[in-house]
């Protein structure tokens, strides 16, 4: 901050003094940053409409230090294992579920049932890493962030279940701290839950400094992330710290849940929720400001943030805007530390090792008129089924297939972008929310003609997608991820409320009025015929795109972007496309599904759904359009068809990391692999000879015993030993001579 202020120009000498004593003197620095702290209270105490009350700073100071164990977490993880967590808020929460569950169900001590939450923290964390996150120590880093937002399904799915299954789901206790203080800093009523989370967190920072600075442990952890690979040659265990680092990870996100809970709630550790995700939006914005390094800033951005976060709550009565302030932050940090991020840190999709392309059939066997018969029997057998499934299926299931096929679509988007340009979007559900919203207003409130309305709703999306991807161009990989994370986020609390855009939100019910005037889309099944009509062509256009010259240019560009730059082309413009195209695709989906269900309803476009779709073209295979189709059927068939949303947090998960650990291609992959398997022994019944076929199997072993070589050839052998032998007795004997 003294840093920051000092390059102001026209500071005052009044303030420019203290801050050129703060330069090497920490409690100098303390003392500027204390008096800055209370310059900027009065500032917004003066132009805030509400003010900034005392009460309001110290409740988002103290919030803002319990989550700042959760940024600790993440700082800690990155810096020893160089990876993004996105279960950091989720770490502990099934070991604080567990102390909860004790402590309300049982009667247990509320000490002891702390104590045992914090146990049960450490060792998931040691399981996690040695189970898990070990398998993937030589993939590369982005793979183990994606390991991570599967891993935080899986944790959040199991500390649902388990309140579930233990108490039936009647739970009516409360879990509080002992500590019975009561004070009143106007307007906030603090009690001993403040209380606690004022001691705790404090004692806990002082024992990190110390096991970092003075134990054998601390010192060979900061010396392994400086440097993990001399570490490991100076025969330093680096897996043993890793496990370490992850069980410390784990203590310190359950003891935030503890802290937190009794103050603001039981839904406040999930990350895979709407307040969750929130948390996780702060402690990525703490992490960006820290340079992704420093636990000191780490610290002290999250406690403020922690008071703008209340202030913001304060002000506007909602947390739309704070979470627009969020967004701004980090967004503006990336740019401008852009510059100081490793070319390593920085890579993108094209790190992804486990893309495998989707091959065509071999020309060798394309002629053949059993396989062209095949091939369009199995298309004409799959579009036989999609077109037959509202015959045998109740309206109600197949409304709900009609939204699996709208979801596939944005699905099919994030394989454009993701899997063919290299650009993570978690917020994907933005651009679906702003189609069904510009749709939806242009439909009941404007009377619009509903496909002139759709035309409209995707171009918008189109172009906002644009807009994202300018500054994408310069943040890649999981920062963006962040950043996307950030929008959707912001869309769902911000964006998509008619309180902040009544003119953008629909507030009437809208009417499936015919397509074209002529085209009756009335009845489920209908509308159904029509969503599949709309995949089918999403479909088409993303092959079409593929296989065209901008589509083969644009996966080169991600697999090399400075050979594909030696031949002329313009990456960027290559780039931007995408996001223009995967971003209509998504308003295209967002449009139909407004007018299928009727109206806009805000809560159905929300951060956790963005990264649902995410997750599904990863377990569909990212290389592939029939894939995500395939994964985003399996993770929303599961939503249906398992009871309750905690089993499909526990199914997408664990498909997540089983896709990511056993088959890299996904799901897709699989299905490729079958068919080129029956391609082969095609080929091997009429002899034709398939290099790409043969190229992917394994030789066969040769047998030990070797054929007898012809009577010719054992004669030639014998000549050469002899002449071998020759030569070698005359070298001897001219050595002898020297």
């Amino acid at each position: 901050m003294a840093a920051v202020l000092d390059r102001l120009p026209g500071l005052p000498p009044a303030f420019r003094r203290p801050l050129d004593a703060a330069r090497g003197n920490p409690a100098a620095r303390a003392v500027a940053g204390a008096l800055v702290a209370l310059v900027v209270w009065g500032v917004l105490a003066a132009v805030l409409p509400h003010g900034a009350p005392a009460g309001i700073i110290v409740q988002g100071a103290i919030l803002g230090a319990v989550n700042a164990l959760v940024s600790l977490s993440v700082v800690l993880v990155y810096r020893a294992n160089r990876v993004i967590n996105f279960a950091a808020a989720d770490m502990g929460a099934v070991a604080a579920v567990l102390a909860i569950e004790l402590h309300i169900k049982t009667g247990v001590n509320y000490f002891v049932s702390i104590a045992t939450g914090l146990v049960a923290a450490a060792l998931i964390g040691a399981v996690v890493e040695f189970a898990i996150l070990r398998r993937f120590a030589r993939a590369p880093r982005l793979i183990v962030a994606v390991a991570t937002i599967g891993l935080a399904q899986i944790l959040n799915g199991a500390s649902v279940l388990i309140p579930i299954k233990w108490s039936s789901g009647q739970n009516s206790g409360t879990f509080t701290t002992p500590f019975n203080v009561h004070f009143q800093i106007w307007p906030v009523l603090f009690n001993g839950n403040y209380v606690a989370a004022l001691v705790v967190v404090p004692a806990v920072l002082v024992a990190l400094t110390w096991f970092f600075r003075y134990t054998s442990y601390g010192v060979a952890i900061r010396a392994a992330a400086d440097n993990g690979d001399r570490a490991m040659l100076l025969g330093v265990p680096v897996r043993r710290l890793s496990t370490v680092v992850w069980t410390i990870t784990g203590v310190l996100s359950a003891l935030a849940a503890l802290l937190r809970v009794p103050i603001q709630g039981f839904a406040s550790f999930s990350s895979v929720s709407s307040s969750g995700t929130e948390l996780l939006l702060l402690t990525f914005a703490a992490f960006v400001i820290a340079g992704m390094t420093s636990m000191p800033v780490a610290v002290m951005a999250t406690v403020a943030l922690g008071v703008v976060d209340q202030l913001g709550s304060w002000t506007f009565q909602n947390a739309g805007p704070d979470d627009l302030l969020l967004l701004i932050v980090i967004l503006a940090t990336l740019l401008l530390k852009r510059d100081r991020l490793s070319r390593a840190v920085e890579t993108g999709i094209s790190t992804w090792q486990l893309i495998k392309p989707v091959r065509a059939i071999p020309p060798e066997l394309s002629r053949f008129w059993q396989v062209r018969l095949g091939s369009s029997a199995v298309r004409l057998g799959i579009l036989a089924f999609a077109a037959t499934l509202p015959l045998w299926m109740s309206d109600a299931h197949t409304q709900l297939t009609s939204i699996i096929l709208l979801y596939a679509m944005v699905a099919v988007a994030l394989a454009i972008l993701t899997g063919w340009a290299g650009h993570i979007s978690l917020g994907h559900i933005a651009f679906m929310g702003l189609g069904a919203a510009v749709t939806g207003n242009l439909v009941a409130q404007h009377g619009w003609d509903f496909f002139l309305a759709l035309a409209v709703g995707t171009a918008v999306s189109g172009v906002c997608a644009l807009i994202l991807g300018i500054p994408a161009l310069r943040i890649s990989g999981p920062f963006l991820a962040v950043v996307t994370l950030g929008l959707a986020v912001t869309a769902q609390n911000y964006f998509f409320l008619q309180k902040y855009f009544p003119w953008l939100i629909p507030q009437n019910e809208l009417s499936r009025v015919p397509l074209f005037g002529r085209i009756a889309v009335g009845t489920d099944a209908q509308y159904y015929m029509l969503s599949l009509v709309a995949l089918a062509v999403a479909l088409a256009a993303g092959r079409s795109l593929r296989s065209s010259h901008a589509g083969r240019a644009i996966v080169a560009a991600n697999d090399n972007r400075l050979a594909t730059q030696s031949f002329a082309i313009n990456t960027a413009r290559l780039h931007l496309s995408a996001f223009v195209v995967s971003g209509a695709i998504a308003g295209l989906a967002g449009g139909l599904w407004v007018v299928l269900e009727q109206g806009f309803t805000p809560g159905s476009f929300t951060a956790e759904d963005g990264i649902n779709f995410f997750l599904m073209v990863v377990i569909g295979g990212l290389g592939s359009l029939p894939g995500a189709v395939i994964g985003a059927v399996y993770v929303y068939g599961v939503q249906y068809l398992l009871p309750g949303g905690s089993w499909s947090l526990l199914a997408t998960g664990a498909g997540v990391l089983v896709v990511l650990m056993f088959f890299p291609g996904g799901v897709g992959e699989l299905v490729f692999r079958g068919r080129d398997a029956l391609l082969r022994k095609f080929a091997e019944r009429h002899a034709v000879l398939v290099p790409s076929l043969v190229a992917d199997t394994r030789q066969a072993p040769v047998s030990r015993a070797p054929r007898p070589a012809p009577i010719e050839a054992q004669e030639l052998a014998r000549e050469e030993e002899e002449l071998l032998a020759l030569v070698g007795e005359g070298a001897s004997s001219a050595g002898r001579r020297a």
